[in-house]
């Protein structure tokens, strides 16, 4: 019977992973997000996921986590699900009907999982109606020929029979068109920003004086260290950099996804050991450190469907350079402290860098961006518009 519109909903995710698993980058926070804002307005919420959280696991068991009831389910091995994203969760696979029983709506998160097999079974066999995001992995990019015979076997049924299936930007939809989604199935849905998770800021220094970088420059890249995330193409930028301002320095942060020895070995190289540090991966309050002193984010993604760590730096006041490859919706604006350049160009992006570093309005303009994103990506906002493509589906 569908649920009134005044009605809370119980909603059920099913996520390869789930926070606090960070080292897989934005869908386990931008699920958590969805999830813990669900709760706040009312709903119940239960996720089904795994206890991979990297290079380590998570505490295998059910937890509750701000109001959201959560299941983490071991792998058969989490080297598998890490370095090659196998996840085998047999435990979950047992359980996984009793679990999702008395669910309104069922929210599949990723595509080309074992997980998202059985919960597609299941959700069809229970008459359970779901929808589906892909956070930018329609697209098959690297491994494809595995990917075209999963979609073969699984990936095409799933996304038929899905409800809706939900895009983070616009830039998601030509995926889903691409991979025989009606159109009028898509639905965008934003990623989110907590305010309250940037109400107080660090300190700025710290980030500086841990990686002693005093009062130089800097410039920040932030996310996974893989090929299709850019850093090399701002690397081979920085070298022109540095050769016009050795005074600059480059701090690369994130967790290896396969390509941190190749990087290190271009930087070395290159000859620029002494003006580029690799972090490793940062949480959260680190992040935030590392954002406010920064003088620049550069995001040269080969494509990202939703560059969330620009929010994220405008949040911190700091300036953004962003690949043309990626998307955001809406997008902020020049006069909100973000500017495009040409994905894979590495000349023209030392000189927007160089353009950047010289222009003293532009944190200025990175602070209008702090209320941009507070305005478009609120987590009231999201959440209403969730909540409407959930009671849609269920109607």
């Amino acid at each position: 019977m569908p649920a009134a519109t005044d009605q809370p909903l119980s909603v059920a995710f099913v996520i390869p992973y789930f926070y606090p698993a960070r080292h897989y980058g934005g869908t386990p926070q931008s699920a958590y997000e969805v999830a813990r804002a669900l709760v706040k307005r009312g709903h119940r919420v239960k996720v089904l996921t795994t206890d991979s959280a990297g290079d380590a696991r998570l505490p295998a068991g059910r937890r509750n986590i701000e109001g959201i009831d959560v299941v983490y389910y071991p792998n058969l091995s989490n080297r598998l699900a890490f370095r090659r994203r196998i996840f085998w969760p047999a435990a979950m696979f047992r359980e996984m009907t009793q679990e999702l029983a008395g669910s309104d709506i069922l929210h599949i998160h990723e595509l080309r999982s074992m997980l998202s097999v059985k919960a597609h079974k299941i959700a069809v066999t229970m008459n359970l109606p779901y929808v589906l995001s892909g956070h930018g992995g329609l697209r098959r990019l690297g491994k494809a020929g595995f990917k075209a015979v999963f979609d073969a076997f699984w990936g095409s049924r799933i996304l038929r029979d899905a409800a809706a299936v939900i895009a983070v930007s616009p830039a998601e939809e030509p995926d889903a068109i691409a991979m025989k989604v009606n159109p009028q199935q898509v639905r965008i849905l934003p990623n989110m920003i907590s305010a309250a998770d940037y109400q107080v800021l660090p300190q700025k220094g710290r980030f500086r004086d841990q990686w002693r970088f005093g009062s130089r420059k800097t410039i920040l890249f932030l996310g996974r260290l893989h090929w299709i995330k850019g850093a090399d193409v701002l690397i081979r930028a920085f070298e022109r950099i540095q050769k016009a301002d050795s005074d600059v320095r480059l701090a690369i942060a994130g967790s290896d996804d396969g390509q941190k020895a190749e990087l290190q070995g271009l930087v070395l190289k290159l000859g620029m050991n002494h003006c580029v540090t690799f972090t490793g991966f940062l949480d959260h309050e680190r992040k935030l450190e590392a954002l406010v002193d920064a003088d620049l984010l550069v995001v040269p993604s080969r494509s990202e469907v939703f560059a969330i760590n620009v929010l994220e730096a405008l949040m911190c006041a700091c300036p953004v350079l962003l690949s043309d490859a990626c998307g955001l919706y809406p997008m902020p604006q020049r006069e909100h402290g973000v500017r495009l350049f040409k994905n894979g160009d590495s000349s023209q992006l030392a000189d927007n860098i160089c353009e950047a570093l010289g222009d003293h309005a532009l944190p200025n303009a990175a602070q209008k961006g702090r209320e941009f994103v507070k305005l478009e990506f609120n987590e009231d906002k999201i959440t209403i518009l969730a909540e409407s493509i959930y009671r849609a589906v269920i109607c």
